[in-house]
């Protein structure tokens, strides 16, 4: 890393769990001369680097770099949203442009790709010719994260328009996913035959922006494409193509991208190789009420300690793959997620480990068959929880928990719980600990992360600002809770 202010390289460091991702920070340099020093001694992968430094400028210190050790992938960081410096930058072949204060998830999402292309080498065709800054862009303005103006001038650079009337965002989930080339031959594919842009979304899903002159257009490419993919061989495997809603300007993208996810979950009652658009939306009420029926009577099985829960998981999970011959691990995550959801909402047990542990696993699930044993332990060892602790808790860890989930976004500890409840602070530390199973600190970070994910799912304010309105005064310490709590950063957790 350099970057000729001390604290930003210190914030790098911390930012992440760099080896949890397979990386190591070597060396950090606060001139370019000092990193281009260091870089002419040692061999690294991943340059990162601010703009303005002194003497010698980012941009400089990657352009002598590029000369002595040509496979060095670069990230540029800066405080300005200067055009002409993404420019420069671009044809220097950097991996992407990250402005300060840093987003982590764009800068995970970064360094994440940066090691596939480590690890797979230098690759041909799309790999050399899209590079991460491209599906960073149109990845985040479908998703809200830059706006128009901003995706724009970034496009530009690589000669890309949105000059359509009409516009949607389509989701191909193939059987094939973990396959990279089958992957890129269908994107090739896509968008040498069609007027449209494709990426490779953090999901594993090919996602798919089409341009027409009007909605029919959009309609007509849609089925064409299903067409071509059931008659080309092209080794997809089963797949479905789900269709969001077309919009007239592309500030409307988002929405449509929505609407693509929703009808992409349908896929669970209908055959593969179709087209799914609102029309299959509105003719699947009944099986999506079955499914919120089975649901809740999982949950009243749990509420009463019963066994019973186990079977109807099955069933739960025989429900979203027996009427299909391919169904997208993403989509039985996705429900699964809300299972969970609905179950921890509907016991809201005032232990919140199970329900942590459970999601991360789950986040980290790629398996149907392992989602589903997730999903029966979770539900186990809850039933072993209402059975040991049903209502054997003093009148003050019983007010002092009600407390908590009215009074979570304040200034909470010991000391002012203890004055609040005229009890010994260190007392009642000890009394929480004993009937609640957790220390008192522990138990109110859980409760903040929980109410943090529900604002994150139900809310489009900014992560930062719910850490705020959930008691942490910290930006910073939020992110990193959440991390190592959920398993995922809020910005994750909010598109799952």
């Amino acid at each position: 890393m350099a970057d000729d202010e001390p604290i930003i390289t210190r914030g790098l460091s911390a930012i992440l769990d760099w080896e949890d991702y397979g990386f190591e920070i070597v060396h950090t340099a606060e001139s370019g001369e000092e990193a281009l020093s260091y870089i002419r001694q040692n061999p690294i992968d991943i340059l990162i680097t601010d703009i303005l430094m002194g003497e010698m400028s980012g941009l400089d210190l990657i352009q002598e770099v590029n000369a002595i050790r040509p496979e060095v992938k670069s990230i540029v960081l800066t405080g300005y949203q200067e055009f002409e410096y993404i420019k420069r930058g671009l044809l220097l072949g950097i991996e992407n442009y990250l402005v300060k204060p840093v987003d982590e998830e764009e800068l995970l999402k970064t360094l994440k790709s940066i090691g596939g292309k480590l690890k797979n080498g230098a690759g041909d065709g799309r790999t050399q010719e899209a590079t991460t800054m491209l599906e960073n862009t149109l990845w985040s303005f479908l998703t809200g994260e830059i706006d128009r103006h901003d995706c724009l001038e970034r496009l530009e650079l690589y000669n890309i328009e949105f000059n359509q009337p009409f516009y949607n965002v389509s989701i191909l989930n193939i059987e094939h996913y973990l396959m990279s080339e089958v992957v890129e031959d269908i994107r090739n594919f896509i968008e040498e035959q069609y007027l449209a842009h494709t990426l490779y979304s953090p999901n594993q899903e090919i996602v798919i922006i089409f341009g027409g002159v009007s909605e029919k257009e959009l309609v007509k490419q849609n089925q064409r494409l299903v067409e071509d993919l059931e008659n080309s061989q092209r080794g997809t495997g089963l797949f479905y193509l789900a269709m969001g809603k077309p919009v007239r300007v592309i500030d409307e993208l988002e929405e449509s991208l929505t609407t693509a996810r929703e009808y992409s979950s349908l896929q669970l009652y209908t055959e593969p190789n179709v087209l799914i658009s609102n029309k299959q939306a509105l003719s699947r009420h009944e099986e999506l009420k079955r499914l919120q029926e089975l649901k809740g009577n999982i949950v009243k099985k749990l509420v009463n300690a019963e066994e019973e829960s186990l079977e109807l998981i099955d069933l739960f999970f025989d429900e979203l793959t027996e009427t299909s011959n391919i169904i997208s691990p993403q989509v039985v995550k996705k429900y699964a997620f809300d299972l969970i959801s609905y179950i921890n909402y509907s016991l809201q047990p005032e232990d919140l480990s199970l329900y942590t542990a459970v999601v991360e696993k789950i986040v980290y699930s790629s398996d149907i068959r392992l989602m589903r044993a997730i999903l029966k332990e979770y539900c186990f060892e809850l039933i072993l929880t209402i059975h040991n602790h049903v209502h054997l808790r003093s009148p003050i860890v019983q007010n002092v928990l009600q407390y908590i989930h009215t009074h979570y976004d304040q200034g909470l500890s010991l000391k002012t719980l203890g004055q609040q409840f005229h009890v010994n602070a260190i007392y009642l530390g000890q009394l929480f600990q004993k009937e609640v199973g957790v220390v008192f600190s522990e138990y109110l970070n859980r409760y903040r992360l929980e109410k943090a994910k529900e604002l994150l799912k139900t809310t489009h304010f900014r992560a930062g600002d719910i850490g705020k309105n959930v008691g942490y005064s910290d930006t910073t310490y939020f992110y990193k809770q959440f991390k190592k709590i959920v398993g995922t950063t809020p910005s994750e957790w909010r598109k799952i």
